[in-house]
Parts: structure tokens; sequence; C-alpha cells
């Protein structure tokens, strides 16, 4: 990436994040200048990473966000999380040898994501401590979040799958927002039945955590929901 690429403000939000906390800001702008820091540009609606179209790279979004998904049995898209800018994705395209990547990320605006290849990365963690702990603590926090995930995938409730929807979609469009999918759809993606899942938003209506217009859901009470 020449520091052309990016203006002067944005070089200086790349430097201050996380990833290079503690390091030496020459370390840092040196490893920046390097040729396999490369900084791409995606349109809305477009393909960042995705099953067999992704880079061998540690991605930070310097401009924009994106939506991460993953198929479901049936095929459909179950949406899990936004990614705003000024955070890092693509941990799970390193040190492994899987040829297919295990969701898709697409544009949710118009982005500018700068990436770090492999080979870059791991020299950075082989010279730089700092770095090393700081991609260290990157991954467990991204350990904890799946396993948040596994959870409630894995819990029978036909409620607490819909929690979990409900939490994605909230962190993706906030606390108003129409559903994407027909109820018999969303269904299908939660793998229960179609009156289940009419009592489960029965039961959160009646406790006024939602408010239902059709497809629109305005989530009332969020932090009752995030517990329940």
């Amino acid at each position: 990436m020449r520091l052309t690429d990016v203006t002067k403000n944005q070089l200086t939000d790349i430097c201050s994040t996380f990833m290079f906390e503690g390091m030496n800001s020459d370390d840092v702008l040196t490893i920046l200048q390097d040729e396999r820091v490369i900084c791409q540009s995606y349109l809305k609606g477009e393909t960042v990473f995705g099953p067999q179209q992704y880079s061998r790279s540690l991605a930070y979004i310097l401009k924009g966000s994106a939506f991460i998904s993953m198929k479901t049995g049936s095929g459909e898209n179950f949406p899990m999380r936004k990614i705003e800018e000024g955070s890092f994705f693509g941990v799970a395209a390193l040190f492994n040898e899987e040829t297919r990547y295990v969701t898709e990320i697409s544009a949710a605006a118009n982005m500018k994501i700068v990436f770090f290849r492999e080979s870059l990365v791991e020299e950075c963690i082989r010279n730089h401590a700092d770095f090393a702990m700081n991609y260290v603590r990157f991954l467990g926090s991204r350990i904890r979040f799946l396993n948040r995930k596994i959870s409630l995938l894995a819990n029978t409730s036909s409620e607490s799958s819909l929690i979990g929807y409900l939490l994605n979609a909230a962190g993706r469009f906030g606390e108003e927002f129409r559903l994407e999918v027909s109820y018999s759809q969303l269904a299908r993606n939660l793998n229960m039945g179609r009156s289940s899942l009419y009592r489960a938003l029965d039961d959160l209506e009646e406790r006024n955590i939602i408010r239902r217009s059709g497809r629109n859901i305005t989530l009332v009470n969020y932090e009752a929901l995030k517990n329940s």
C-alpha cells in the first residue's frame, strides 16, 4: 500500500489500532509501507470474502462496513453480524490448509479495506512481541464470540434461536428493522416450525420486548432481549 492511497487521518487511525498497540511508531510505518500491504475498494453489495473467493490476509476496514453471513443447510444465507469501520477480520483465512472460507463477507456500504498478507502477519508475529500479543488477544475475543454463537445454536429452545437472530439483526440494522425474508422462511432458517416461531414472537411481544407490524420489528427493550 502506498501512503498516498490513504489520507493522513486514515493512516493515523491504522497506526492507533489495537493491533499495533505498544509498538514503535517507526516500526508500524515500516510495516504499512511493505508491498504486502494492499488497499482495495469495494462497492456496496460486492463480495469481499466468500467460500471460494478470499485472500489469505488479515483485513482492516478503513472505510465503510460489511455483513457476515453463513449458508444454512437449506442453502439460505443466515446473517451473523455486521462489522464496522475500524474492525479487523479474516483470521480464519490465515495459517491453515483449508481451501474454502467459512463465511461470506459482503460490503454493506462502499468500502476501503487494507489487507495484510499472511507472510507479513507471520513476520510481524515473529519480530514484534507486542504485535504477537495483540494478535493473540484478538484471537481470544473471536473465540469468545464464536462460543456465544455456538451456545445459541446448540440451545434447542425456539425462543433462544429467535433471540439470537433478533440480536444479530439489531447489530446489522439497529433496533428497528424489516425482516429480509418471510416468517415461513425465517422459521426454516432457524430450523423450527412456523407455529413455534409465532409462539416465540407472541411471547416476546406480550412481555413488551418487541413490537411487530407485518415484517417490521421494533426492539422495545433491547436489554431485556439480551438477558432473555
